[in-house]
């Protein structure tokens, strides 16, 4: 009975209880708060002119930036080391945009702003308006100006991938030496050159560093091995063997991969490293055997020849150089060098070779 009297109580006073807790969660004037580790402070608290705002603080350092958006335009408000108030009004629509109009007038600001950080200016220009690369730039400025990133309270954490894709075309060599089992025992194998062509979806990770990225590439090539063989069949005086291969294989060819950018201008080094597999999904591959009965006759044959290699799998080394064309389009060129650890098929397997590709 005490029990049920007491829930009684509390369902007739359940909106005065409701009007306590939103009272005691409103943030008093001046204060800042967070929620869902965004960090959010009322305007006035920056500027007179904020008053009746309220802001997502994105960088607090020499020189603070501050967010807001009303759906259809985003809004950057900077405090420079002066106590000035700068304002960046982005359309959400327009702002990734180079042709945008307003990109130059909001490049014409920050180097305003930045004046006193000439190691910045190529940085501003290729520079997105965005949430990341903004409080990114402001870390660097903030770097710039006190020699370390001391003195920085607050930052917003990046996004922990930054995805794009892109195209390559390349051109391989592969340099395999035959098993000492199965039909290709014996045999000599030349290298094999042939070209290849795929797409690369890559993802950078800006919270561990903004010059790591991890790359997947899916490419596919035809090609042609050709292998020879001859001895002397001890068994039968005066009969020599002479065999030909012709392997033709259709491959598709992953890598995965964790790459490493040197530098933070338009042109920088990589290095990447991980591992990779070859897949053997067509096989139109052929052995050729011509038997000489010394001063007798002549026998050829034509077998059809299926590789015991379906998957190899191996590890892969590249290094390269990529080219920023603009903030939306980069070029890279590398040279990449593979061992194949796993393949029933040949007892060496090496691959090297040269890709092209562009990225957006």
């Amino acid at each position: 009975m005490n029990l049920i009297r007491l829930l009684s109580y509390m369902t007739g006073r359940l909106p005065l209880i409701l009007l306590v807790i939103w009272t005691v969660k409103v943030p008093a004037s001046g204060q800042a708060t967070t929620h869902d580790r965004v960090h959010q402070i009322p305007g006035e608290s920056v500027s007179p002119q904020l008053e009746g705002k309220v802001l997502q603080l994105l960088f607090d350092g020499v020189a603070d930036l501050y967010w807001q958006t009303d759906g259809m335009t985003n809004y950057y408000f900077i405090t420079d080391l002066n106590g000035r108030l700068f304002t960046l009004s982005v359309p959400l629509k327009e702002g990734k945009d180079e042709k945008w109009s307003g990109r130059q007038g909001i490049i014409s600001v920050m180097k305003i702003i930045m004046h006193d950080a000439p190691g910045l200016q190529e940085r501003i220009e290729s520079c997105k308006p965005v949430k990341h690369e903004l409080t990114a730039l402001m870390h660097d400025y903030h770097v710039s100006i006190t020699g370390s990133e001391e003195g920085i309270d607050y930052e917003l954490p990046p996004p922990a991938l930054i995805p794009d894709i892109g195209f390559f075309a390349g051109y391989n060599a592969d340099f395999l030496k035959a098993g000492s089992t199965g039909d290709l025992n014996g045999m000599k194998l030349d290298p094999a050159f042939y070209p290849t062509a795929g797409i690369s979806v890559r993802a950078f990770l800006p919270r561990i560093s903004r010059n790591l990225l991890i790359t997947i590439d899916l490419s596919a090539g035809k090609r042609y091995v050709y292998g020879y063989y001859s001895s002397n069949d001890n068994t039968q005086p005066d009969t020599d063997i002479y065999k030909e291969l012709h392997l033709h294989n259709y491959l598709v060819m992953s890598d995965l991969l964790l790459r490493y950018n040197f530098g933070s201008g338009n042109i920088k080094p990589f290095a990447s490293g991980g591992i990779c597999t070859r897949t053997v999904v067509s096989d139109k591959s052929r052995i050729e055997t011509d038997t000489y009965f010394h001063n007798l006759a002549i026998f050829s044959e034509t077998d059809d020849y299926i590789t015991d290699e379906k998957t190899s799998l191996g590890v892969m080394l590249s290094l390269g150089l990529s080219f920023d064309i603009s903030s939306k389009i980069s070029l890279s060129t590398a040279i990449n060098y593979s061992e194949l650890v796993v393949s029933p098929a040949f007892w060496k397997y090496r691959s090297a070779g040269i890709a092209i590709g562009a990225n957006f």
